[in-house]
């Protein structure tokens, strides 16, 4: 082996050297000396590119919440257009794209979460565009895609036309009670979401039972925070998902920004318990604690029996389809409807504290109680 390898050295020098003679007229032979051991001299040559590992380590202080909150809103409006209709493309950014503008920031590990769950994409320039403010139909865009809704709602909105690219995605924030437009019969879609609307927004998506805390009532600017708005803006600040500021603000009437919307709704899915559809199928079943996307169906399989429904919203409806179900306990929920399939059963729907149903289909034979406070049915 050790004679082999003299020998392909050799041929590889008389190889060379025919090259290096030609040089020679116009070098110093120290010259192409050197660069004739050279060539021999590296006979094995590294085919990995030599690429520097600029991805950042991470230290930024991204877990205090209130911190990651405090971040500069530009009013600067911005006239380019996301790239967020077509699926594939949002795959694409996905798997290929680094934004250009998200490397330092606050946000830059949810951005990049958010983007791996799907639910948001970046502009075909390959920007994020953290810091820009979003709109309501841009937020309900995004809470949709990262909820899995489906469910869609006939709109009577006079500023809101089937001809627009928001209209189907308002259309499912208003049938699971995300939205529910101003009194004037507008929704505004291209108005920036302001923070105490997002927090009301947010309720409706989350389970809101067994939460303890003062809320938002210690911020300086409380009492800036409009009266319908005070109940969400405490449930979604105890469980952390919209907090104040650094100067114990929290500013209610701010512009949300994309980075700030791409949190709220990554540690919503991150943190509830979502099930995409769920069926209620033994007798004296409990269930709680889940964000049902779709509906919630209690099975003529419960038998005879009693079902307890405890901390559970709904973005669909309740559908009793058991025909001899005693009773259906509810203990803060909310859903879009409750419906009792069986004309028959003398079903019993008793509510005890925090329920709210937007609508019911109820049979004549059926009862309901209320036995506990705030209650809206």
């Amino acid at each position: 082996m050790r004679e082999g390898g003299t020998m392909k050295k050799v041929i590889k020098k008389l190889t060379v050297f025919g090259l290096c003679a030609v040089l020679a007229t116009n070098m110093n032979a120290v010259a192409y000396a050197d660069i004739l051991d050279d060539i021999i001299d590296n006979t094995e040559i590294n085919d990995t590119e030599n690429v520097d590992n600029t991805e950042n380590d991470g230290t930024e202080n991204i877990d205090n919440a209130e911190d990651a909150d405090s971040v500069d809103v530009e009013d600067t409006e911005d006239t380019a257009t996301e790239n967020v209709d077509t699926p594939s493309d949002a795959n694409e950014v996905k798997t290929t794209a680094v934004f250009s503008d998200i490397e330092g920031h606050w946000a830059k590990e949810w951005i990049k979460n958010a983007v791996n769950l799907g639910f948001v994409s970046g502009y075909e320039d390959g920007t994020f565009r953290p810091d820009r403010t979003i709109t309501r139909a841009e937020f309900s865009k995004l809470l949709n895609n990262a909820m899995q809704i489906e469910i869609t709602k006939k709109l009577n909105f006079s500023d809101v036309n089937e001809n627009e690219w928001f209209y189907k995605e308002i259309q499912k924030s208003v049938a699971a009670g995300f939205f529910s437009g101003y009194e004037n019969n507008t929704f505004r879609p291209n108005n920036p979401i302001k923070r105490e609307e997002v927090a009301k927004v947010v309720a409706g998506a989350i389970t809101t039972g067994n939460i303890d805390g003062e809320g938002a009532t210690l911020l300086t600017d409380y009492n800036s925070i409009q009266e319908w708005a005070k109940v969400s803006v405490n449930t979604v600040y105890n469980k952390g998902y919209i907090l104040g500021y650094p100067d114990k603000t929290y500013m209610p009437s701010k512009a949300l920004t994309r980075a700030e919307a791409v949190k709220i709704i990554f540690e919503i899915i991150d943190n509830e318990n979502i099930e995409y559809g769920f069926n209620i199928t033994n007798y004296n079943e409990s269930y709680s604690s889940a964000v049902v996307v779709g509906n919630l169906n209690i099975l003529d399989s419960v038998g005879n029996g009693n079902i307890y429904i405890k901390n559970v919203v709904v973005l669909g409806d309740i559908v009793v389809s058991a025909k001899n179900v005693k009773s259906v306990e509810l203990t803060d929920v909310k859903a879009r409807n409750i419906i009792v399939e069986s004309e028959n059963n003398p079903v019993r729907i008793v509510q005890n504290d925090n329920v709210v149903i937007a609508n019911t289909q109820l049979p004549p034979i059926v009862t309901v109680q209320k036995l506990g406070q705030n209650i809206n049915i």
